[in-house]
């Protein structure tokens, strides 16, 4: 999988838990944007770190 897909994938998740925890939430004022932010960027770390070793111990992607 090459890194284009990697970084598409992470941040389509990373918006996706925004919104949804947003909503969720139901508070959607600034500082819980930003918090919720914070929250999204370390959840995209270990998204693609997971994405990436799922790909290696697979036997790679095509």
């Amino acid at each position: 999988m090459n890194a284009k897909k990697v970084v598409i994938q992470v941040l389509v998740a990373m918006v996706l838990f925004v919104i949804i925890s947003l909503i969720i939430e139901g508070d959607y004022s600034q500082e819980m944007i930003f918090y919720k932010g914070k929250i999204a960027l370390l959840f995209g770390a270990f998204y693609s770190v997971y994405i990436v070793l799922r790909t290696k111990l697979k036997g790679g992607a095509k």
